[in-house]
């Protein structure tokens, strides 16, 4: 059997140079592990997750995509540098998540430890249960002592969190009760870079409340503060945001920080669409004593008046005080599809027939086009839709879209899979590890029959009639569990549903009646998604952008990297003059 190995390597923390040395080091001390192996696999893709703890109850893509992949067959080893480095959850819980997949005859390898894990070996499967659950452990106690750190340094006066825009912490030692030294992190005005750049924020607020200026918002402080010269925290430390610059959100979140005005607060983390808690802040709470007065816990950049002025302000002008993205107003909207030819993503806007993408970048850098870029929404929609459309109807005539269909059914059978109940990603698991211990039966029968032959020569007409009895049995056993797993709509029986897509009768494959015109926003969105990575727009210079054709200023890359501009013309699909 083909060996295909999945590297899973993994980093808790992002460190503040972006540096990515802990997980290149686990990679490479994988790779060299499997040169020394007498035979080489035939393939090895590595699965990265970078700034993810694997204790937490946080979303891994990488591992998830590994998981996945060994589940459909597309990996059967699964080398990890440290068992810590696949999972430090308790071990009945990251047990349950890989019994399918040694099931269904996976291996785990473990280099560091130099410890092989699979159902073959029940010591083996014994040790990888006691290792889990000393990972588990292990991080627990972390996070308590932290913890508990925590809470003695907050109790102390302390800061336990990263600092605001504005602040900087500066180390003190204070006593504890039983008069131990402890050193404690105190929150403070950064008066030589950031806590000036509020002030000025402040300032211009109050410049348009004085003059009652209607057009001031937080866009136009963004282009202050770029016109002035202030530096963002990440270009002024160069380190792993250098290049960011001020943003409107950034500016809102400032403005609306009660801390600036020396209030003790919470962060009020917001909800994503499906409904899990998102690691953004969408709000700040004032702790408040048992009077119901505001608690003043840090040395104020501004007044608490002023500030109270400034929220006035941001009520007024930015109603709901809000300042994350809600429902995508376009279909290409915050997909990290469409991009303008400088690297920053597109956003939508205008109304009616005037509906566009336009660059959302603040600062030009060299090299980067002048002025903005925009292009007409419904007419790169439409222009996209052919081009799916198009590939999908010459997918068999080409090599290059055949790989692009094969990539958009991978992840079309993904996006079927995530909707699947419980209890039939239950018996599928079930099913998959049967269908697994079928066939290592059958390899075992046949290498048993050679030699018996290699033994004595020849098998005598009763010895022949109870191998073929036992092989026709075990072929009909794997045909009923291939039928019941393509009912249940295993991943590599999933198809995508071209003829819904496309017309039956050459009609205009976006025209009136077609599935395009009746399918709503989310649908078009999840259409695209499985067949492009990424959407770049180039600047119109001639003419303003009016008459210039959308297919001389858009650059597609298909799923799986593929590039495509040459070909498939859309002009292989039917379109009325």
């Amino acid at each position: 059997m083909a060996i295909h190995v999945g590297v899973y390597v993994r980093q808790s923390g992002r460190r503040a140079t972006g540096s990515e040395a802990s997980t290149a080091a686990q990679r490479e001390e994988c790779l060299r592990a499997l040169e020394g192996w007498d035979v080489q696999p035939a393939h090895v893709e590595v699965y990265e997750d970078l700034g993810i703890s694997a204790f937490k109850n946080v979303e891994r893509p990488a591992y998830e995509r590994l998981l996945r992949d060994a589940r459909a067959d597309r990996i059967n080893v699964i080398m990890v540098h440290y068992m810590s480095r696949l999972s430090r959850k308790n071990a009945m819980e990251t047990f349950d998540e890989l019994r399918p997949l040694l099931a269904n005859r996976v291996r785990i390898i473990s280099v560091g430890e130099h410890r092989e894990f699979h159902t073959d070996n029940p010591l083996a499967l014994m040790e990888l249960l006691f290792k889990l659950q000393a990972n588990h452990e292990e991080s627990l106690n972390k996070s308590r002592a932290v913890k508990a750190a925590k809470a003695l340094e907050a109790s102390l006066g302390g800061y336990t969190g990263k600092a605001p825009f504005g602040f900087t912490l500066v180390r003190e030692t204070r006593r504890s009760a039983d008069g131990k030294p402890i050193c404690v992190k105190i929150l403070t005005p950064d008066e030589e870079h950031e806590a000036p750049i509020v002030r000025r924020i402040v300032e211009i607020v109050e410049e348009w409340i004085a003059t009652d200026d209607m057009s001031s918002s937080c866009w136009n402080l963004v282009s202050r503060l770029e016109a002035e010269g202030h530096l963002t925290r990440g270009k002024k430390t160069g380190q792993q945001h250098a290049d960011a610059a001020w943003d409107n959100a950034t500016v809102k979140r400032i403005l609306i920080d009660p801390r600036i005005a020396g209030f003790a607060c919470e962060s009020v983390y917001g909800v994503r669409r499906d409904g899990t808690p998102s690691n953004k802040i969408a709000e700040y709470r004032i702790i408040r004593d048992d009077s119901g007065n505001p608690v003043s816990m840090y040395e104020p950049i501004v007044s608490p008046e002023r500030w109270y002025q400034v929220q006035k302000w941001m009520r007024d002008r930015h109603p709901g005080g809000g300042y994350w993205q809600g429902e995508p107003t376009g279909v290409l909207s915050a997909m990290k599809l469409l991009y303008c030819e400088c690297g920053s993503y597109m956003t939508h806007g205008g109304s009616g027939t005037k509906k566009h993408y336009r660059c959302r970048r603040r600062v030009v850098k060299p090299g980067q086009h002048m002025g903005t870029v925009a292009i007409g929404a419904k007419g790169i929609e439409e222009y996209l839709a052919r081009r799916v459309l198009a590939v999908i109807g010459t997918a068999q005539h080409d090599e290059a879209t055949v790989t692009v269909l094969a990539h958009a059914s991978a992840r079309y059978a993904h996006d079927q899979e995530q909707q699947d109940s419980s209890p039939v990603r239950q018996e599928r698991d079930r099913l998959l590890a049967e269908r697994a211990n079928l066939r290592h039966s059958r390899q075992k029968h046949h290498a048993e029959k050679r030699r018996a032959v290699l033994k004595g020569g020849f098998i005598d007409a009763v010895a022949q009639d109870e191998w073929d009895k036992t092989e026709r049995a075990l072929t009909e056993c794997l045909k009923a569990l291939d039928a019941r797993v393509a009912e249940l709509g295993n991943n590599e029986r999933v198809e995508l549903p071209c003829s819904a897509w496309l017309p039956r009768d050459g009609s205009d494959p976006i025209g009136p009646g077609s599935w395009w015109d009746q399918a709503t926003r989310d649908d078009k969105r999840a259409f695209f998604r499985l067949f492009l990575d990424r959407v770049e727009v180039r600047k119109a210079y001639r003419y303003a952008g009016q008459g210039v054709p959308t297919a001389s200023r858009v650059s597609i890359t298909w799923a799986g990297g593929v590039t495509l501009d040459a070909l498939p013309d859309t002009e292989r699909l039917h379109k009325p003059a």
